[in-house]
């Protein structure tokens, strides 16, 4: 009993070691990962000299803010906690703080968020998930004009796969590309929503120029400044859109077989000929909305006002309708 209590207590000191503490690391980060969250596996360093620096080494690090943590402390953590870091490579890393509502005043800069993405940048090789959210019903008005000093620049990550950045009602952020001539060169999978606002000519040179092998493209956004976007692209597969103020939209993508388009542009010309699935919303024009496709579709899902659409192909599989009627239950055409 005496050796057993003297194991159990060497963290403390005594130089022997638990069962646990003398596990491999692999094995000791597959326990804390878990987890899912730095905070508590950092917790862990109280335990013994040998647990000190383990969750600094995890492959995957989850900052998630608990509900009843204090807002005001949450941009330190994070800051602390990458600062702590010491691992060359980092497989996941995702921050993210609850939607209640005493978290409705948070407000974190852009200045405040620019290191955290220089850190994901430098050694995240898989996913980044950046997710700050505060309660819809405490939304803040979208500006006419967004202030320089909202400007958030995306640097280069050059070894993520994945990317999403969720930046909801609480932040209204002019986002920006890093301008280099660095690429994205592993990225299959972006996503930005929130209240983000971007150049159509900034959103052009990230798709076009610098994600080669993007496959998957998300975007809610504003587009302000240049209201043009030309997406020129071989390997994207699936493309979903949902762009305020487009005014001409170029698409052409050789290996498209889904698109999505929440917010029709006023001009467009669609270049797919592989696409098979097409979900559009509100109005279409032929007219001003062209497109370039194979004649046969799987799936259309489309509403009453922009039924014509169907006519660009010979074949639709499914057609999923959306009927609109006015304020009497008249259907509206």
């Amino acid at each position: 009993h005496g050796e057993r209590r003297r194991r159990r207590g060497g963290g403390s000191g005594s130089g022997e070691e638990d069962c646990i503490s003398g596990l491999p690391d692999a094995l000791l980060h597959e326990i804390l990962v878990r987890l899912r969250s730095a905070a508590a596996a950092a917790r862990t360093s109280v335990l013994s000299r040998r647990w000190r620096r383990v969750w600094a080494h995890l492959p995957e690090l989850h900052l998630v803010a608990p509900p009843a943590a204090a807002p005001a402390s949450f941009p330190a953590t994070v800051d602390a906690a990458l600062g702590g870091y010491l691992a060359p490579t980092l497989e996941r890393l995702g921050v993210s703080h609850t939607t209640d509502q005493h978290w409705r005043n948070l407000r974190i800069s852009a200045g405040r968020i620019a290191p955290w993405l220089r850190f994901a940048a430098e050694r995240v090789v898989g996913e980044l998930n950046l997710y700050l959210c505060v309660p819809q019903i405490f939304a803040v008005s979208t500006p006419e004009v967004v202030d320089e000093e909202a400007a958030l620049e995306l640097p280069v990550c050059q070894r993520a796969k994945r990317i999403q950045l969720h930046l909801q009602y609480a932040y209204t952020t002019w986002f920006r590309p890093q301008a280099s001539g660095l690429l994205f060169a592993a990225l299959t999978s972006l996503k930005i929503d929130g209240y983000v606002h971007m150049q159509g000519s900034d959103l052009t040179a990230l798709v076009s120029m610098q994600c080669p092998c993007l496959r998957d493209l998300d975007l809610f956004i504003t587009l302000i400044a240049i209201f043009d976007v030309s997406i020129h692209s071989n390997s994207l597969h699936r493309l979903k859109l949902n762009v305020l103020e487009t005014r001409h939209l170029e698409i052409s993508a050789p290996s498209l077989e889904e698109l999505v388009i929440s917010n029709p542009p006023m001009e467009a010309q669609i270049s797919a000929p592989k696409l098979v699935k097409v979900a559009w919303d509100y109005h279409y024009d032929p007219h001003l909305i062209r497109f370039v496709v194979g004649r046969r579709l799987q799936l259309l899902r489309t509403s009453t006002q922009a039924l014509s659409l169907a006519m660009q192909f010979d074949q639709v599989d499914v057609l999923n309708l959306s009927v609109n009627l006015d304020f009497h239950g008249v259907l509206v055409l």
